[in-house]
């Protein structure tokens, strides 16, 4: 054989399996939807959302000085000041692009201590169908959050309208979890309504609940005309009206 068909052959299949083994999984929000698509769903709203407080304990007067270096940083316009008797808020709102919003709050519920640990919520709001760049977005949005001292805790929540043919809302989301390869953990329902938090191995993470860890959350409902299904996934919890 020519040895150089044969180097050029060994070294096609080495690359091939360099290709393949340097491949990362899909992350939790891919396989999530991924699994909305494939249930028959059609996304009209996704979310990403962070709500956590900061790690360290800051000065009352540094609160502040937070909530306009975060807005700064994250392209927001400049945040505005309220005050109530649950503390001091902080709220900025952006466009990042054409169709998604996003909406920054920092909050000092406790005013009247001279160090406390705000409260950051950020919700970064899209309509349509979620595309490659949302991995992006996040990705922005963890590092602003980390550069400032406050350790991500990012969810990812999908809805839109479920599938219809000979379906109800029981077996919608059983539909999901099958494709998700996850089992029940805790449940509600109602003649409307199925909304179950489960556990699948191929998430991350997870919340404990008085039933075990549960780390996605699966709500299908029929609207008020009993001709649509709404349907919405999270992980590891919706945080989508629902």
């Amino acid at each position: 054989m020519d040895w150089k068909r044969l180097v050029s052959g060994t070294l096609f299949f080495f690359i091939l399996f360099l290709s393949v083994g340097s491949s990362s999984p899909p992350d939790d929000m891919e396989q999530l939807i991924d699994a909305f698509r494939r249930a028959g769903g059609r996304s009209e709203t996704a979310v990403l959302h962070h709500g956590n407080r900061t790690r360290n304990p800051l000065p009352r007067e540094e609160v502040g000085d937070l909530a306009r270096r975060l807005s700064r940083e994250l392209g927001l316009k400049p945040a505005r000041r309220t005050e109530s008797r649950h503390g001091h808020r902080w709220t900025a709102t952006g466009k990042w692009g054409r169709n998604l919003t996003v909406r920054l709050n920092v909050i000092n519920d406790r005013a009247d201590l001279r160090k406390n640990r705000p409260y950051i919520s950020v919700s970064l709001t899209g309509r349509g169908h979620p595309d490659r760049k949302w991995s992006h977005l996040r990705n922005r949005l963890e590092k602003v959050l980390a550069a400032n001292g406050i350790s991500p805790q990012i969810q990812f929540s999908i809805q839109g309208s479920g599938p219809m043919a000979g379906s109800n809302p029981e077996e919608a989301v059983r539909r999901v979890l099958k494709r998700l390869n996850a089992r029940e953990i805790e449940g509600m329902r109602t003649d409307r309504t199925t909304s179950i938090s489960a556990f699948s191995p191929a998430l991350r993470g997870g919340l404990e609940t008085k039933g075990g860890t549960m780390n996605v959350q699966v709500a299908a409902r029929m609207d008020r005309s009993g001709k649509r299904m709404i349907l919405t996934l999270g992980t590891p919890i919706i945080t989508i009206e629902y």
